[in-house]
């Protein structure tokens, strides 16, 4: 009788008056006693109440039943659908709405739907991997800054690849640790073609050659600062992706020979002649010279670089070298002066200048990098 008196009311209240009287139905739902006749009627009414037009009698429902376990699971579940206003506290908060609406909600819904699921405690993996499949880079932000959230590997990566370029997504992927190498790779080479494009834009006309360069010897250095130091799993993970990507390349590999990191090198010759990084450290390291020849054949090395890979091994091996591990900036100067005076005697074919030139460079970066170094160890004492 009471709920048949409460709908006919309605009928004819005004939209406040019926919001506040939904929201103490909703509240003698999950507080007063009832019979089950009684409780039967009362969700039936709340169930109609779906249905009214003006949207602060739906909010007054979901703002009641959103954080509730004992809500009328059907009513939360249609306001889970209902307009994004009214959804939101909902899809936020209720632990009534299972994860396969959640995915279907996260594809179907707007921003603001899919920020609130991005925000909920103890979001899952699946839910997650929705998110970062198909949500807007907003709902992405929101993501990554819920602490709940399971984010696996996978969707790590699929929000670099699809927001690389946004300023708010790359900086909160940059900021977790643990973040894997080939993820940081791909945020950084998105990073470098970003400032490459706004050079292009501000030059009005083709990129100078000098500056293109200076941005792509700038991504090389980062990736080898990268892979400095990284467990082994972990560089040969970054390796393939490098491969995959196009970008190992001979310079690459001369680069970091230049800065003395050997296991890199070795690790990027390991995965171009599908042999044991073991295996090619021993051979860079004690094979006779025909077989150092064979191995960086083998790896698809351009014709005109093998005999300065060969002049850099050689060194490295006067030098007593581990080709298992990388090198002080000391050492590293001391082999790359050595290789550039043996350069110097070589006789410059047509068309390896530009590997001369680069290793020119390396030198003074060797130079410079050691007495960096220095200067840092004298004001450490000082202090």
């Amino acid at each position: 009788m009471i709920i048949r008196q409460f709908l006919s009311w309605a009928g004819t209240a005004a939209p406040a008056e019926r919001a506040e009287a939904t929201a103490a139905l909703a509240r003698a739902f999950l507080h007063s006693p009832m019979s089950e006749a009684e409780r039967g009627d009362c969700q039936a009414a709340l169930t109609y109440l779906l249905d009214d037009p003006a949207p602060e009698v739906r909010f007054a429902l979901a703002d009641v039943f959103a954080r509730r376990d004992d809500a009328p699971r059907p009513v939360v579940l249609a306001l889970a659908r209902d307009t994004a206003l009214i959804a939101a506290p909902v899809l936020e908060f209720s632990p009534l709405v299972p994860d396969c609406d959640l995915i279907d909600l996260a594809a179907e819904g707007c921003e603001a739907v899919q920020c609130a699921i991005a925000r909920r405690r103890n979001l899952s993996a699946s839910v997650a991997a929705a998110l970062a499949e198909v949500a807007g880079p907003e709902a992405c932000a929101v993501l990554l800054d819920n602490p709940d959230a399971v984010i696996v590997s996978f969707s790590l990566s699929r929000l670099a690849e699809r927001f690389a370029d946004n300023a708010a997504v790359r900086s909160r992927l940059l900021a977790r640790s643990g973040l894997p190498l080939t993820i940081r790779h791909t945020l950084l080479t998105a990073l470098t073609d970003g400032l490459k494009a706004q050079a292009l834009v501000l030059a009005g006309e083709a990129l100078p050659e000098s500056a293109e360069t200076y941005l792509e010897e700038a991504r090389e250095r980062a990736t080898i600062v990268l892979a400095t130091g990284a467990p082994d799993i972990e560089l040969a993970g970054l390796v393939e992706h490098l491969r995959a990507r196009g970008q190992l390349t001979a310079r690459l590999m001369l680069r970091a020979a230049g800065m003395g990191r050997l296991r890199v090198l070795s690790a990027c010759l390991s995965a171009l002649c599908s042999q044991p990084q073991t295996r090619v450290a021993d051979l860079l390291a004690t094979g006779r010279a025909g077989a150092l020849r064979s191995l960086l054949m083998a790896a698809g090395l351009p014709q005109r670089t093998v005999a300065v890979f060969q002049l850099m091994v050689e060194t490295y091996r006067a030098a007593d070298c581990s080709f298992l591990q990388d090198h002080p900036p000391a050492t590293t100067r001391a082999v790359m002066e050595e290789v550039s005076a043996g350069l110097e005697e070589m006789a410059v074919s047509g068309g390896v200048e530009d590997v001369f030139a680069l290793m020119r460079t390396l030198v003074l970066e060797a130079a410079r990098e050691e007495a960096r170094l220095l200067v840092n160890t004298e004001l450490l004492a000082a202090a």
